[in-house]
């Protein structure tokens, strides 16, 4: 049965829902007032790869193998989406290799946790001492061949598709939104009946997109633990580097020769405290109120997953998965074990931090 569809925000997470809902049939409006076709502001330009920094880790503690291997299932069919809506729309799909990397000893004790938890899920990362960086990196975790696209000309084919379509974009919501579903997917969202806000974690990201001396160009992809946190996307001979604490300008000065800058923006964006995000709905089912969120600066897999998961709710099919609803708790172990790890940091009893930092 057709429904009317309004989705808050025309990020990539929002497009794909549009797009995906109104080839569904359904009748769908997109709602953003500072969309800027043909413009990055907003995106989050980190590959569409199934390595994420330590994501893994922290769902496996947080909420045991169950969610671990339904993360991991996800991350998967979200990057399969990607790699098909690209081709649909026209926009190359470029493979790199993809690292997480880190120079500090006390962040390297974590990589050997975060290969663990990824092998667990069904993955199989692997540890290289080979370069393909502008940097001297203790042993790199590696996931060969991740794709990568261009994010500001795959949000502008999600645009272009969605409104050929049939969708439509608009500045407010559509008189008659509240007759049907209403979907946010904003970084934190628009409405909040299930404390989703006070459970985020607001961060904003510094882009550059940059060529460099041919020689000097990096040959993979990266994750960096270091300083907070960075991220690096390499699709032959251009790249963008994003960082969680500062402007990259600094660190490409000092780590790449022949820089040429090409852009830079800001983006903002939450993370959930268990590192899975918030997808499903908030307050009573009759009220049709969806959120997606919380994806920190992995949306473009996260989000694509996301709007597989709504898509099958909006429909009403009897299979659709929610494994990120927003009403969850963690174990009570992994709470112990986590307060276990704060005191034993505290007094001294470990010098290894008890948690990997995160922004």
């Amino acid at each position: 049965m057709a429904e009317r569809v309004t989705v808050i925000g025309a990020g990539l997470t929002g497009l794909l829902l549009g797009l995906l809902s109104v080839r569904a049939g359904h009748r769908v409006t997109v709602v953003d007032s500072g969309l800027h076709p043909g413009e990055p502001r907003g995106l989050m330009a980190a590959p569409a790869a199934v390595q994420q920094e330590l994501q893994y880790h922290h769902v496996w503690r947080w909420a045991g193998t169950p969610a671990l291997q339904a993360y991991a299932e996800q991350v998967r069919l979200g990057q399969d989406l990607v790699v098909a809506a690209a081709d649909d729309i026209g926009v190359p799909v470029h493979r790199s290799d993809m690292a997480t990397v880190t120079t500090d000893g006390m962040e390297a004790f974590w990589l050997r946790y975060e290969v663990q938890a990824m092998r667990a899920a069904g993955l199989d990362p692997e540890f290289t001492d080979a370069g393909g960086l502008p940097l001297t990196t203790r042993p790199q975790l590696l996931s060969p061949d991740q794709p990568v696209v261009d994010v500001t000309a795959f949000r502008d084919g999600l645009l272009a598709a969605f409104q050929s379509s049939g969708g439509e974009v608009a500045y407010a919501a559509p008189d008659d939104a509240g007759t049907g579903w209403v979907v946010s997917t904003t970084p934190e969202p628009v409405f909040d009946r299930a404390g989703i806000r006070a459970r985020l974690r607001p961060a904003t990201w510094n882009w550059v997109e940059f060529t460099a001396d041919p020689d000097a160009m990096p040959q993979r992809s990266m994750s960096d633990l270091d300083d907070g946190g960075r991220v690096l996307t390499v699709a032959g001979d251009r790249a963008w580097l994003g960082s969680r604490n500062a402007p990259g300008l600094d660190w490409l000065v000092r780590h790449i020769d022949g820089v040429t800058v090409r852009n830079q923006w800001q983006a903002t964006t939450t993370a959930t405290l268990d590192a899975r995000p918030f997808v499903g709905a908030v307050g009573h089912p009759a009220h049709r109120r969806l959120v997606a969120c919380g994806f920190d600066c992995w949306e473009i897999t996260l989000g694509a997953a996301a709007a597989v998961q709504l898509l099958g709710v909006i429909s009403g099919r009897d299979d659709a998965t929610l494994p990120w609803q927003p009403l969850r708790a963690p174990r009570p172990a992994a709470v112990a074990r986590a307060a276990w790890g704060r005191v034993r940091h505290g007094l001294k009893i470990h010098p290894v931090t008890p948690f990997p930092r995160r922004g």
